[in-house]
């Protein structure tokens, strides 16, 4: 699905991030930073000093690295939260806000996305979807001078289709306030 408010085009797409054609990528990790070995390899060393040099990151926060090797401009490394913890809610905002802060500040015009914390720490899809996607519409509203594009790629169709029929949602949602307001 692809929609269109305000500068901010929103797509959801299934696939591997790292294959996604885009300014940034985002990497979601713990708070040590830990970057997989097998992408390691691929973006270079470089990567791996400048997380070494950051070293840490709490959750629900996003810090940025050049991309090394791969085919982006930057890498940001987000810190969601786990399932369970507390406040899963506000950190999941606050991480999607600081990814979508950081493309901004970079000047970087696209950025592909995963669904953050869901999977191995088990965070809800629906949830993450209305989190995620209702901070990234917020962000439409901003003024925005680089960021155009947010793209979030998903594993799977069942992940796909709830972020799919939310975003809808938010869209119609948007589409009725502004009728409303012209009456």
């Amino acid at each position: 699905m692809k929609v269109k408010i305000n500068k901010l085009t929103i797509q959801t797409i299934i696939g591997n991030l790292w294959s996604v054609r885009a300014d940034a990528a985002v990497h979601v990790t713990d708070t040590d930073l830990a970057f997989p070995p097998d992408l390691l390899i691929k973006a270079g060393s470089s990567v791996g000093r400048e997380l070494a040099e950051i070293s840490y990151c709490p959750v629900g926060s996003a810090v940025v690295t050049s991309a090394g090797n791969l085919p982006f401009k930057k890498i940001i490394h987000a810190v969601g939260p786990r399932w369970g913890e507390g406040a899963e809610r506000g950190k999941l905002t606050s991480v999607t806000f600081e990814c979508l802060h950081h493309a901004e500040h970079h000047q970087l015009k696209s950025i592909v996305m995963p669904a953050i914390s869901i999977g191995s720490l088990g965070y809800p899809v629906e949830n993450c979807a209305t989190t995620m996607l209702s901070q990234i519409v917020d962000t439409s509203f901003e003024d925005l001078k680089a960021l155009r594009t947010v793209i979030l790629c998903l594993p799977d169709a069942a992940v796909l289709a709830i972020f799919d029929h939310e975003l809808q949602r938010q869209f119609e949602d948007i589409a009725q306030e502004v009728e409303q307001a012209k009456v």
